[in-house]
């Protein structure tokens, strides 16, 4: 019935830890792997070592290579439900609304739950995510990265995993709503820069006395503009653009 334990190969431990960190939400989706250099400076192995683990890695489906830019993390979602949500979406400005929705409705959740089981580390990176936001905005740059990572910080604080990665998904493929988003709040609503950083100051505010209204309340307002209008105005930009 017993069989004789193997000693593990040290391939296997790599593989196990690299593993361990992308389900376990450390490593989201579109993170980039250390060179193999420096993994092999950090698991303290040879390169071959590294190169192997990250082969079975790849095979997994939970890491991807790029020839002169990297190796990153895949999103789990996809490697699950075997499909690419890129390609299935691809630019039909109705799956996009619906992708709208989801986060909405996602979003409102996480920042209830972040209020509930975030650490300190947790705080400690919306508050500099947050930062970052305020400082783009400063240079007079909309901060479209730095407002996609405070939101996804929010999301990493709930220690889901599944929503991690299945909201990392997500954010890479609104890029582009976030962005007409934007042009919404500034053009039609009249939104000023400052009015905008002031919505997510008072998430941040809120997650970080861990009051779980205030912060549903504010993630509300900040998405208040995601309804029948601006639905209008996605769809009359995509016409517009074909």
């Amino acid at each position: 019935m017993f069989k004789p334990v193997k000693p593990k190969r040290v391939v296997e431990y790599i593989v196990e830890q690299i593993e361990s960190e992308i389900k376990n939400g450390n490593l989201p989706p579109g993170s980039k792997l250390p060179s193999e250099r420096e993994l092999a400076r950090l698991f303290e192995v040879s390169r071959s070592s590294i190169r192997e683990a990250l082969n079975i890695l790849q095979a997994k489906g939970l890491i991807s290579s790029s020839q002169g830019e990297g190796t990153f993390v895949r999103s789990l979602t996809e490697t699950i439900l075997g499909i690419n949500l890129n390609n299935f979406i691809t630019n039909d400005p109705k799956y996009v609304w619906d992708l709208v929705e989801i986060r909405k409705i996602i979003e409102l959740w996480a920042v209830r739950k972040a209020c509930e089981v975030a650490d300190e580390n947790d705080l400690k990176l919306i508050s500099e995510a947050y930062a970052e936001l305020e400082n783009d905005y400063k240079i007079k740059n909309y901060g479209d990265e730095s407002d996609a990572e405070f939101h996804f910080s929010i999301i990493k604080a709930t220690k889901n995993t599944i929503l991690i990665h299945l909201m990392g998904s997500i954010f890479k493929l609104l890029k582009c709503a976030t962005n007409i988003g934007k042009d919404y709040e500034f053009k039609v609503r009249k939104l000023t820069k400052e009015q905008l950083l002031k919505e997510h100051e008072d998430i941040l505010k809120a997650v970080l006395k861990r009051d779980r209204k205030l912060a549903y309340d504010k993630m509300s307002i900040h998405l208040s503009y995601i309804g029948d209008d601006f639905k209008r105005y996605l769809f009359s930009y995509y016409k517009n653009i074909r």
